[in-house]
């Protein structure tokens, strides 16, 4: 199975609410020729330094961006060349959209708590998948993850798209509202469950 429609679907998506081509995107360039997630998350430092004028500058934002950078990055690596996203990799277009998501929000100091709280829930749901990803991927692993990358596409599409229209703003922790981004939350919250499970159950039968 190839799952490079459902990438390009994802992109396809993504440029459809935001009205950004991630591929061409100027972080686009910047990632060419990154080496480690500390690479990612110094070029993404410098956009969230945009915030250092709001009440703790930006070591919350950075607090929880270096879990999701640190996981995408690893989660990629272990995906492999078989989803290999042209021109860059699913992980780029994923830190892309971080950067368009960053820099949107930064022109609105009042969204600023409520990005905190965003990547703060991504954080800790990546981070069940974080001692897994040092392990081969079966194909039904694949896929979850693959899904997974298209699900974060689509939230910080969406949070994007949320605070042009100035409608960001803080949400539950637990996931109970009914909005789309709390939709989406709710969805990657069942496939990094379901990863942490398979990638448990093929720990036991090695």
């Amino acid at each position: 199975m190839s799952f490079q429609p459902i990438l390009d679907a994802a992109l396809a998506d993504y440029s459809k609410q935001v009205g950004i081509d991630l591929a061409t995107h100027p972080l686009a360039d910047g990632l060419r020729s990154w080496g480690s997630p500390d690479d990612v998350l110094k070029l993404l430092e410098d956009k969230a330094n945009e915030f250092k004028d709001f009440r703790d500058g930006n070591r919350k934002l950075l607090n929880w961006l270096r879990p999701v950078v640190y996981v995408v990055h690893s989660l990629s690596a272990v995906l492999g060349a078989s989803i290999t996203l042209v021109p860059f990799e699913p992980a780029k277009a994923i830190f892309a959209g971080v950067d368009v998501l960053i820099a949107t929000a930064s022109g609105v100091s009042s969204s600023y708590d409520a990005l905190v709280e965003l990547f703060e829930c991504l954080a800790n749901f990546l981070k069940r998948l974080q001692i897994y990803t040092d392990l081969p991927l079966t194909h039904p692993m694949r896929e979850i993850s693959v899904k997974i990358m298209v699900e974060l596409l689509s939230v910080l599409a969406l949070a994007t798209k949320e605070v042009k229209q100035g409608r960001f703003k803080k949400f539950a922790k637990k996931l109970l509202g009914e909005s789309e981004i709390e939709g989406v939350l709710r969805r990657l919250d069942r496939l990094t469950q379901e990863e942490g499970r398979m990638t448990m159950a093929q720990t036991l039968e090695v």
